[in-house]
């Protein structure tokens, strides 16, 4: 969690958003990116997330934020199934979350939060990733108590996702393991599906 609040300034600035811009904010957690979101942007946000707890002290947040524009709302596979139809969003981001999503799910992930952005949005992402399994194996040696294996992305197999999601890719390194990855969903990308 190193430089924490670095990161999740640095993926609301990647989402290129401004006020009366729609975000969502995948596994908001206790709400702390989707209030940014909403305080310094003025954007309209929707947070989702699995646990119930988490989403009750994202509420508790929101009321100490008096016109902060946002709602919360549990999801059960928040990043696979997203309940908002197709385009509904001018920015998708996610920070501290995405290592929880089995590396079999990341791309059916990546091509569902393409799905709800508008032509033009931007997904943003902040998490532990990787370049290669190299690189891991040297932060696992480094931080063996402090760093569980989860699922951890490598980059040079991210960047393919973005791309068959109809997103461009780029990718900026934080920490020793902190990245901000982002995308922008191209024009005429054909939907991934329908909700």
């Amino acid at each position: 969690y190193a430089r924490y609040n670095d990161l999740l300034d640095l993926v609301v600035v990647r989402c290129k958003v401004g006020a009366g811009n729609r975000v969502l904010d995948i596994g908001t957690g206790t709400g702390e990116l989707a209030l940014r979101f909403a305080r310094n942007r003025g954007c309209d946000v929707v947070g989702l997330d699995p646990s119930q707890a988490m989403i009750d002290e994202a509420l508790r947040k929101l009321k100490r934020n008096e016109g902060a524009v946002a709602g919360f709302q549990v999801a059960e596979a928040p990043f696979l199934e997203i309940p908002y139809p197709n385009c509904s969003f001018d920015a998708v981001a996610s920070t501290q979350a995405f290592h929880h999503v089995h590396e079999r799910h990341k791309p059916a992930a990546v091509r569902e939060m393409a799905r709800v952005l508008k032509e033009g949005g931007r997904l943003a992402i902040g998490d532990p990733m990787f370049r290669d399994r190299a690189d891991l194996e040297a932060a696992l040696a480094r931080w063996p108590d402090e760093l569980e294996e989860e699922y951890f992305v490598y980059l040079d197999t991210l960047a393919p996702m973005f791309h068959k999601a109809g997103l461009s890719f780029e990718a900026e390194q934080l920490t020793d393991i902190n990245w901000v990855v982002w995308g922008e969903k191209s024009e005429g990308t054909p939907e991934l599906g329908h909700r």
